[in-house]
């Protein structure tokens, strides 16, 4: 029987990672209301996607001045930014089987809060929530909850561990059977709500029991405390393999780690991010692909990427890719994705010039081009491989290219088994794991 293969849609607005997605024609320029979402989740359920994922951001990104000026005319990656939670919520009421992935910080979001918002989300749908658990990387998130500027990146995980704690020992305060509904009796079991013992949160939670235990945890640290603190607690985790060996090593070192944790390995799934190009033919996807590319604009891409590293003035498009990333390591807050881009530039020579634009164009990850057997097959021998359980799925213009998805892959996959989703309508957990499981985190 095929291994099953999870499908994550990343979604962000008013683009992905490709930032002239916005002008794109078949981009829609209605993301900031609720019928664009109601039809982006049902489409995505259509095509048999596990979850709907969305990132989020706090602030809109600076440059090296300290001003959004230039991310607000480019109309970068989250430069508008609608609350997770509240977006989902509405999701949630328009579709009966799609997960729901939901970010919310450590550093700025009290345990409590978290807590509660993550679990309504999950009883509202039916126990179909993830909580996305991200530190925060930017200054300016900070200085928007009145702080100077961000904790340094160990305190910053020494936060994140004592948080999801006391949020899990609140999703757990009420047992599975405490709400009793008894008409002739009581409404539940007092014995059965208990406080955490937690010095972050007293509780009991307001909410009773998710139908799937509680919230899904996901994580995306590459870096080395972001690994540890992935096999304590996630069980769904983003990977930044570029290449099939990076993905099967990051693989083999997450289950290494979370063995050493005390945790069953097959407690986790590890996603491997890709962003597939898919048409009827292979000459009408690579078409596409090449059409995308011709509407990258070189000083753009350029400034962009300088924005990233918050360099200084326009950064020189000759000038070797690896200076420019050495010169300004850790100006991005994520080691791992810069060290992913460092093993891109460092192998294949890349100028800045030439990097901005595999960035602009998100070549930085697998890029699988063709026709929907062509895909398909890249992606099963990643799956057949142990080089990932899943895929975290980026796409270039939204709805247009996940349009394409949907159309094309989506029925190539369920013909060949490897989609989970035959229209019943199950938890995510279900979904993820194949039977209703005990959690498994430290």
């Amino acid at each position: 029987m095929p291994k099953p293969m999870i499908l994550v849609s990343l979604t962000t607005i008013p683009v992905s990672q490709y930032t002239p997605g916005w002008r794109d024609p078949g981009a829609r320029s209605d993301f900031l209301r609720a019928d664009f979402w109601r039809d982006l989740g049902q489409l995505l359920e259509t095509g048999g996607f596990d979850m709907l994922f969305l990132a989020d951001q706090l602030s809109i990104a600076e440059d090296a001045t300290g001003e959004p000026a230039a991310n607000l005319r480019a109309g970068g990656k989250l430069t508008t930014a609608l609350d997770p939670l509240v977006t989902l919520g509405l999701i949630a009421g328009a579709t009966s089987r799609i997960g729901l992935g939901a970010t919310m910080s450590t550093t700025f979001h009290p345990p409590y809060a978290i807590a509660r918002a993550m679990a309504s989300l999950d009883q509202l749908s039916g126990g179909r929530a993830a909580w996305n658990i991200v530190t925060s990387t930017m200054d300016s998130d900070a200085r928007n909850f009145g702080r100077p500027r961000l904790p340094e990146r160990d305190a910053r995980y020494d936060t994140a561990e004592q948080v999801t704690r006391a949020v899990v020992d609140l999703w757990q305060s009420w047992e599975p059977d405490a709400l009793l509904l008894d008409p002739a009796g009581d409404f539940a079991d007092p014995a059965k709500v208990h406080r955490t013992g937690n010095p972050l949160s007293a509780g009991p939670l307001t909410v009773p029991r998710s139908p799937q235990d509680r919230p899904i945890l996901m994580q995306a640290g590459a870096s080395e405390r972001g690994r540890d603190f992935a096999a304590r607690w996630a069980e769904l985790v983003f990977g930044t393999g570029n290449t099939p060996q990076a993905m099967r090593a990051q693989r083999a070192d997450l289950r290494r780690r979370a063995a050493a944790a005390g945790r069953d390995p097959d407690t986790i799934r590890y996603l491997a991010p890709v962003q597939p190009i898919v048409a009827a033919t292979q000459q009408d996807a690579e078409a596409e692909r090449d059409r995308l590319e011709s509407a990258i604009d070189l000083d753009g891409a350029v400034e962009a990427l300088g924005r990233l590293f918050r360099v200084s003035g326009q950064a020189d498009p000759d000038r070797p890719g690896t200076e420019l990333l050495l010169a300004h390591r850790g100006n991005t807050g994520t080691l791992g994705f810069e060290d992913s881009l460092f093993e891109v530039a460092e192998s294949e020579a890349l100028t800045v010039g030439q990097l901005a634009r595999r960035y602009a164009m998100c070549q930085l990850n697998p890029q699988p081009v063709g026709d929907a057997a062509t895909v398909a097959s890249y992606l099963e021998t990643l799956i057949d491989t142990d080089a990932a359980d899943g895929f975290i799925v980026m796409s270039p213009v939204t709805p247009r290219s996940m349009v394409d998805l949907v159309t094309h892959l989506s029925p190539e996959l369920r013909r060949r088994g490897r989609l989970t989703d035959d229209g019943t309508p199950r938890t995510l957990r279900e979904r993820l794991f194949g039977e209703p499981q005990q959690t498994s985190t430290c």
